[in-house]
């Protein structure tokens, strides 16, 4: 692989990570069937999906003066799993970020008045956590197929 292709591939894998919809558990497998290695991928894809925590702790207030970002921002604060990160804290963050995702727990977490370090930190723990475990099961899944 040649320095454009993984240049082009971490570019893939980190911006997928980074959208709601696609986050690491199309970025891992999809940037490692089109040949990224698996740290790269978890790597990049995780950068990527742990962006939108550190974006939303320190600028949610900027962030909601938009009129479309305001109105989205909004309902994500009443997720209907909210209640999990207000009642048990900080060690809910690493169950619920890969089932809700990282944009909502940043705006819970910033909703619940959560510390910032705490946020960015259980969060990282989650992703990368989870990243790894997405790695491991496409590579078996790679292999089973090959």
């Amino acid at each position: 692989m040649n320095l454009f292709e993984y240049i082009s591939l971490s570019a893939t894998a980190w911006i997928m990570g980074f959208f709601p919809m696609f986050e690491i558990y199309l970025a891992i497998p999809s940037t490692m069937l089109l040949g990224l290695d698996s740290v790269s991928a978890v790597l990049w894809a995780g950068f990527g999906n742990f962006l939108p925590v550190p974006l939303l702790a320190y600028f949610y207030d900027w962030l909601h003066r938009f009129k479309r970002l305001s109105g989205w921002l909004d309902r994500l604060e009443k997720h209907r799993f909210s209640h999990l990160m207000r009642e048990h804290g900080s060690w809910s963050i690493i169950l619920v970020t890969p089932l809700l995702g990282s944009w909502v727990v940043g705006v819970i977490g910033h909703s619940i008045g959560m510390r910032r370090s705490t946020l960015l930190i259980y969060s990282a723990i989650s992703i990368f956590g989870y990243g790894v475990l997405i790695a491991w099961l496409t590579s078996k899944g790679i292999a089973f197929t090959i």
